[in-house]
């Protein structure tokens, strides 16, 4: 059953907002003279404040003929046996993005 607005205690008549329809005047206003006063730019991020620097992307190595060729025969493995793991792991090795040997952290 639909609720009406009489049983759910809403029964205020529906007034609408009358909206006036006369156009409006445009308010000009008066710009100041500007200042002979030396004006300084302050510093945005405050007084021994640094910024964050983003971290670095991470470090692939450049991936030798032995990586492709073992990338390679990882990645149709994991092709014949739908193993989708084993096939990422083979193309992440012929890239050189597997962590082998990459770029330490200090």
């Amino acid at each position: 059953m639909a609720a009406t607005r009489a049983s759910t205690g809403h029964s205020k008549p529906r007034v609408a907002a009358a909206v006036s329809t006369t156009p409006e005047r445009k308010r000009t206003t008066t710009t100041k003279p500007a200042s002979t006063k030396a004006t300084t730019k302050k510093s945005t991020t405050g007084a021994g404040v640094t910024k964050k620097r983003a971290p670095p992307a991470n470090h692939k190595r450049k991936p030798n003929v032995k990586d492709n060729v073992e990338g390679t025969l990882e990645k149709a493995e994991g092709t014949a046996t739908r193993k989708p793991g084993k096939k990422a792991a083979g193309a992440k090795k012929m890239n050189g993005a597997e962590g082998k040997t990459g770029r330490t952290r200090k």
